[in-house]
């Protein structure tokens, strides 16, 4: 008898496989539905206490504060884990793990795509990061590597009970074109909209690595989410995979 993990390890391994040989058709999309059925033991139940998106002469500034349900350390193991940023940044499609000159100082690349309208608009970006302690840290964007004038953010952790309230702050200001047609609203939503997402997908990662742990599964199964299968979610009538 397979367990509720095992079924939705399966079903991953299926999707992935699939992905590259069905279209998006109806039967593709009845599918999704169930999806849900198999999240009932690590549904996320998060709350979001604060969110703004503004833009001041060119510069994007962006607060969240989200209540996540799962312990702080799987949520930080989740957000720390940069090699596999695309999990929670489906946008991201390279990352790179770059030299530093200092030792404290993880230096990240990655290059993301986001379709808006009929318009892709193609990013690169290089930032150090630093982790000060075990609730907090800082990423500070390189501009003459990124498509970014400038672009500074922070990432604040700490537990609440079996809980994690998060809080994440970010300025930046583009360096890249957009097109005249999207405009701040656009973007504004879309930033919104984005930053949710990658909130319920760190939430559902930890959650799946939590009951892995809980259930002491096989390292098989660690190993197959380790090397980049993706939360899979129902959001606003859509699934979410790598």
């Amino acid at each position: 008898m397979m367990t509720t993990l095992q079924q939705l390890m399966a079903l991953l391994h299926r999707q992935a496989e699939s992905r590259h040989s069905i279209p998006c058709t109806s039967m593709t999309r009845i599918c999704a539905l169930t999806v849900p059925l198999l999240f009932n033991s690590i549904s996320t139940a998060g709350e979001l206490e604060e969110l703004s998106v503004i833009e001041t002469d060119g510069v994007y500034n962006l607060r969240i504060v989200y209540v996540l349900d799962a312990p702080k350390d799987y949520v930080y193991d989740v957000i720390t884990d940069y090699k596999h940023g695309y999990r929670i940044n489906p946008a991201i499609t390279e990352i790179e793990m770059l030299l530093s000159d200092h030792d404290e100082v993880i230096r990240v690349r990655n290059h993301s795509e986001h379709l808006i309208g009929p318009f892709r608009i193609k990013i690169d970006w290089v930032g150090d990061i630093v982790e000060t302690r075990n609730e907090y840290i800082t990423i500070k964007t390189i501009p003459k590597l990124s498509s970014f004038e400038s672009g500074f953010s922070t990432w604040e952790i700490r537990p609440q009970g079996a809980r994690t309230r998060v809080l994440h702050e970010s300025s930046m200001k583009p360096n890249f074109y957009v097109p005249p047609f999207i405009g701040v609203n656009i973007m504004l939503n879309r930033m919104k909209n984005d930053t949710l997402a990658s909130f319920k997908r760190i939430e559902c990662h930890a959650m799946i690595t939590l009951e892995l742990d809980m259930e002491h599964e096989s390292r098989l199964l660690k190993k197959t989410l380790k090397e980049g299968k993706d939360c899979i979610r129902h959001l606003h009538g859509m699934v979410l995979v790598d």
